[in-house]
């Protein structure tokens, strides 16, 4: 296991030299973080634990009605933006 991990350490080292790389990587270990950081705060506090089964079900559905919302902007962003490239040519 100690292998494994000096592998990876020495690994991500030399990736850290190739400007490409080094931003790939970087982003790959703040998304890592990021999800540490949520799962320890998860486990660790006690939200939601007052909730009555009708609250959950009501959480559940602003959560979903988000995430629609959330996909509708995405959708519209794109065919604002993505397809309108100015060619250079």
């Amino acid at each position: 296991m100690l292998k494994i991990i000096i592998l990876l350490v020495f690994v991500a080292a030399a990736l850290m030299f190739i400007p490409k790389s080094r931003r790939w990587l970087l982003e790959r270990l703040k998304g890592l973080s990021d999800i540490l950081v949520v799962l320890l705060l998860r486990s660790t506090s006690q939200f939601g634990s007052e909730l009555t089964r009708d609250g959950e079900a009501e959480q559940r559905m602003w959560r979903e009605q988000r995430l629609r919302n959330l996909q509708g902007l995405a959708w519209r962003s794109k065919d604002r933006w993505g397809g309108k490239k100015e060619s250079t040519e």
